[in-house]
């Protein structure tokens, strides 16, 4: 039962977040948003790419202490994070509807969702057993949602700030560091600092989401 609804839970936070911001913005232009999330998807392809690597290296598993932190830093993390961001910054931020930290965060939470939607399937299914697939693919959707929060919130606040480089690798960084704890603490089995884990992330992402909501008040 767990599997089944890891499976969902991308594709149908992704829905919800359509329908809010058909809401707020009934005549809104939405073309960019359904791009960021096919994009995602297409994302899926070096992400698999990397895994089938971490599996031929023998590294994607719980044997030992070193291969767990570079797989869930190097293989996930950093593919993930790095993937995501060069679609939004050489392509999605081009966009005259690309503004600002709040933005960012919409647009790489369609990323996201995106490569979720069939990340999330292939790791509950494919997964190395040593890992908690089933919490695994229940939690991942609404982690992706954290990550881009911090990555887009940084990478838009480049864009308002006209100093994107220094406020992208900082997005870029935070969002890696904290994909990577998030799949070491799972790849772990320790479900305490998972716990708490958590529990800071989303913390955290509510504070960018509040100061995101600020700069776009200040900015009108």
């Amino acid at each position: 039962m767990e599997k089944i609804i890891g499976l969902l839970i991308s594709p149908v936070v992704f829905l919800l977040l359509f329908l809010y911001l058909r809401f707020k913005y009934p005549n809104g232009d939405f073309r960019l948003f359904f791009r960021a999330f096919i994009y995602g998807i297409l994302l899926f392809i070096p992400v698999i790419l990397a895994e089938f690597l971490a599996r031929y290296l023998n590294i994607d598993g719980g044997r030992s202490l070193r291969r767990i932190v570079v797989y869930s830093f190097v293989f996930v993390a950093f593919v993930h994070e790095t993937g995501k961001f060069l679609l939004l910054h050489f392509s999605i931020m081009r966009s005259k509807l690309f503004k600002g930290s709040t933005d960012g965060i919409i647009y790489t939470a369609a990323i996201g969702l995106g490569l979720s939607t069939l990340y999330s399937p292939f790791i509950v299914l494919y997964g190395d057993q040593s890992c908690c697939l089933g919490l695994y693919g229940i939690t991942f959707g609404f982690m992706t949602v954290m990550l881009a929060v911090i990555l887009g919130f940084f990478t838009g606040m480049g864009k308002m700030r006209n100093n994107r480089f220094i406020d992208s690798m900082t997005g870029l960084f935070a969002a890696t560091f904290f994909h990577g704890i998030y799949r070491f603490t799972l790849q772990g089995n320790d479900m305490f600092f998972f716990a708490v884990f958590m529990g800071g992330t989303l913390l955290i992402s509510f504070i960018l989401m509040g100061r995101s909501l600020m700069n776009k008040s200040d900015s009108e």
